[in-house]
C-alpha cells in the first residue's frame, strides 16, 4: 500500500510539519514491508518554504489581516456577529494557505498513492476533491479544537471565553465545514482518546466520528544539544537562570489556549521566595510581550531546546486544550518531571506512567499550589518523577514506537499480518 502524507514542508516545529519529520526519521530504521510511505520535502530544501511553522504563519497572517499592526484595534461586535463577514473571509484565507502549502505534495502523489493522508483541513479538502475512485483520504487531526475556533480565539479575541467565540456565526459555519470533511474522509486519526475528548468538548458532533477514529500515539526524539559537554551550571549561566533554586520551564507560544496567563496568575500567588524559592523560565514568547514579574525569566525564542531542558528541573504545561504535545515527549526524553493541567493528551501522558504532578484546573490558587509542590518537593521525590518520565519515554515514546504504530495501522487496513520487532 502506498501512503502519501499531504502536508506543508517538513520542519522541526510543532504541528504537522514537525510530526511528519519525526515519523519519517522513525520509519528510516524499520522495515516498512509492503508499504511505501512518502512525505513532503524538508523546508530547507524548498525554495519558497515559509520560515515559520505553518500554524504560526497562518495565525500571524490572520492576526495582521483582522487587526493591523500594531494590534490595538478590535472590530465592532456587530462585525463578528455578521454571517459571511470579515471573520469568514479571513478563515477562508487561512485554509487557502493550507491548500497552497500542501499542493506540491498532492500534485506529485495524486496519481499513484492508495492513501492520501491529509494533515489539516485545507489539504483534506483538496485531497477529497482530487482523489481518484480507488484512493482513500485519511485525516490526522493536529489541533485539540476546531480550526475555526483556534484561529478566531487565539488570534482574534483571546480575552473572550472560547464558548463565546465558538458561537459566532462564521465560526459555527466553519466548524460545520470541518465536520463535513471528517465525515467524508475514510479514516480519522488522533494521537489518543483523551485528545479526541477535547474536540468533543467543543462540539458534541465530533463524538460519533471520533469514536471510530484510529489512535496512533505520537513519538519523537529531540535534536542533539549544541554542546553535550556543557554542565548544568554552564547552561544556567547561558540563560541567566539562578543556580541556587528550582527552575520550571514553560515552552510554547503565548496563544490563549496554552494557558500562559493562568501560569503567571498562579505564580503571582506564591509565598515569599525565601520560604519557597523557585523561578519559572518562559521560552517562546517575545520578550517585549511579557510582563516583568518576580520569579519569572523570559528567554524569548530558543533554538537549542535540548540544552535548555538539561538546564531546568521540571516542565510546565497549562494548556486549556491539549492534544499530545511534542514538547512533552522531549521533556520525558530529558527525564524531567511534568506539572500538567489534567486535560486532553496531558492525561494520556500521566496514564502512560510519566512523572506527572497533575493540576486539576487553572484557577490561580490551584496552579500556585502545583508550583509550590514542585518547588518544595524533596530532591529524591523529584528525581523519582524524572526517572518515571524517562522510563515512559523508553517504553512508549521513542520514534521507533511511533513509526511502528503507523505501520501497524497500514497493516490493519491492508490486511497484512506479520510480526514486528517493535510494537
Amino acid at each position: 500500500m502506498k501512503v502519501a502524507h499531504i502536508a506543508p514542508p517538513l520542519a522541526r516545529t510543532g504541528g504537522a510539519s514537525g510530526y511528519l519529520l519525526q515519523l519519517r526519521d522513525g520509519l528510516a530504521g524499520l522495515d516498512a514491508g509492503p508499504h511505501q510511505v512518502t512525505f513532503p520535502d524538508e523546508a530547507s530544501s524548498v525554495v519558497a518554504a515559509p520560515p515559520q511553522s505553518p500554524a504560526r504563519r497562518i495565525g500571524g497572517r490572520l492576526k495582521r489581516m483582522l487587526f493591523g499592526k500594531p494590534v490595538f484595534f478590535r472590530p465592532d461586535e456587530r462585525a463578528w456577529q455578521q454571517p459571511h463577514g470579515p471573520l469568514d473571509e479571513h478563515i477562508a484565507h487561512a485554509v487557502a494557505d493550507m491548500r497552497t502549502l500542501a499542493d506540491p505534495v498532492l500534485s506529485r502523489e495524486a496519481e499513484n498513492a492508495d492513501v492520501l493522508f491529509a494533515h489539516d483541513l485545507g489539504s483534506a479538502e483538496a485531497a477529497l476533491e482530487r482523489r481518484r475512485k480507488r484512493q482513500s483520504v485519511w485525516l490526522m487531526l493536529h489541533a485539540p479544537m476546531p480550526i475555526a475556533l483556534y484561529l478566531a480565539w487565539n488570534w482574534g479575541v483571546p480575552e473572550q471565553d472560547w464558548r463565546t467565540v465558538l458561537a459566532y456565526p462564521d465560526v459555527k459555519r466553519w466548524v460545520d465545514r470541518e465536520l463535513n470533511v471528517c465525515r467524508r474522509a475514510e479514516r480519522l486519526v488522533v494521537p489518543c482518546r483523551e485528545a479526541a475528548d477535547e474536540l468533543v468538548r467543543c462540539d458534541a458532533r465530533f463524538g460519533p466520528l471520533l469514536r471510530k477514529a484510529d489512535l496512533v500515539l505520537t513519538g519523537a526524539a529531540a535534536p542533539p544539544p549544541a554542546n553535550v559537554q556543557a554542565t548544568r551550571a554552564a547552561l544556567r549561566a547561558r540563560w541567566y537562570l539562578p543556580i541556587d533554586q528550582r527552575v520550571g520551564l514553560f515552552i510554547g507560544s503565548a496563544q490563549v489556549y496554552r494557558g500562559l496567563d493562568a501560569l503567571l496568575d498562579g505564580l503571582s500567588l506564591l509565598r515569599d521566595e525565601i520560604v519557597i524559592p523557585g523561578t519559572i523560565a518562559v521560552a517562546g514568547p517575545d520578550r517585549a510581550s511579557m510582563p516583568a514579574r518576580d520569579r519569572l525569566r523570559v528567554l524569548g525564542r530558543v533554538e537549542d531546546v535540548t540544552s535548555l531542558l538539561r538546564a531546568v528541573d521540571f516542565v510546565v504545561n497549562v494548556n486549556r486544550f491539549s492534544l499530545f504535545d511534542l514538547s512533552l515527549i522531549e521533556a520525558t526524553e530529558a527525564g524531567l518531571p511534568l506539572l500538567l493541567h489534567d486535560t486532553g493528551g496531558n492525561r494520556t501522558c500521566r496514564a502512560l506512567g510519566a512523572g506527572v504532578e497533575p493540576v486539576a484546573n487553572l484557577a490561580p490558587a490551584t496552579v500556585a499550589a502545583g508550583l509550590e509542590r514542585l518547588f518544595g518537593m524533596p530532591q529524591a521525590e523529584l528525581d523519582a518523577l524524572g526517572a518515571r518520565s524517562r522510563r515512559c519515554y523508553e517504553e512508549h515514546l521513542r520514534p521507533a514506537h511511533f513509526a511502528a504504530r503507523h505501520l501497524a495501522l497500514y497493516d490493519k487496513v491492508a490486511g497484512v499480518k506479520r510480526r514486528r520487532a517493535t510494537a
